[in-house]
């Protein structure tokens, strides 16, 4: 395709430790979690040739890391070459410290 990169980081509410609302059965039933699908189906879309998602810990935690993997095996399944990791984003500027 004729984009580069796509970097995203699709929101976090419906998978972040302070909502006690949060679908563990059925995580991609949720509203607030549905732009995990958006953003995959647009870099099925665009085909850029590098994606970058970028999202809260709890991504690999909560309901057994569901959304991590289902974004893991989406990006596989597009032929991508995938991998998952944790970095301290004060570690890199960031005037916070946050696991991303």
């Amino acid at each position: 395709g004729d984009v580069d990169v796509i970097c995203g980081g699709p929101p976090c509410q419906g998978i972040s430790g302070f909502n006690r609302f949060r679908n563990a059965q059925a995580p991609l039933d949720d509203p607030k979690n549905h732009q995990m699908v958006v953003f995959m189906d647009i870099v099925d879309y665009l085909k850029p040739k590098y994606v970058l998602m970028e999202n809260v810990v709890d991504i690999l935690k909560f309901a057994r890391g569901f959304l991590g993997r289902y974004a893991l095996a989406r990006l596989i399944h597009m032929n991508y070459q995938a991998r998952l990791g944790m970095m301290a984003a004060g570690c890199y500027g960031l005037p916070q410290f946050r696991m991303r």
